[in-house]
């Protein structure tokens, strides 16, 4: 009768992962290194997105301010104040011979 030996498996694989130590630590780290670059590479794509919608917030108000400096220009205008004054107020420009010159000394 032949004696027959059995094997460990979970010996065996256990004995020969620590013999090559540095090739598991090798492939661990090149497997960090790939999800890093993955996750990197997804941040950036996230943050190139947020700053085109803000890219695009920056134009929609810089439109806005020179529309309302427009307007502002528009409601400022000499004419129109005199318009005003004269329809909604009653008021009227002075004769000569009654304006008043002040100066400061």
């Amino acid at each position: 009768m032949s004696t027959e030996r059995q094997v460990n498996l979970t010996k065996v694989i256990w004995r020969d992962v620590l013999s090559h130590l540095w090739l598991v630590l090798l492939v661990v780290s090149v497997l960090g290194s790939a999800i890093a670059v993955i996750y990197s590479a997804h941040q950036n794509r996230l943050l190139i997105g947020h700053w085109e919608e803000l890219r695009e917030e920056r134009d929609k108000l810089k439109l806005e301010a020179r529309h309302l400096l427009l307007e502002e220009m528009a409601l400022a205008e000499h004419s129109r104040i005199e318009e005003l004054a004269t329809q909604k107020l009653g008021m009227k420009r002075p004769a000569t011979e009654k304006e008043i010159a002040v100066s400061s000394k």
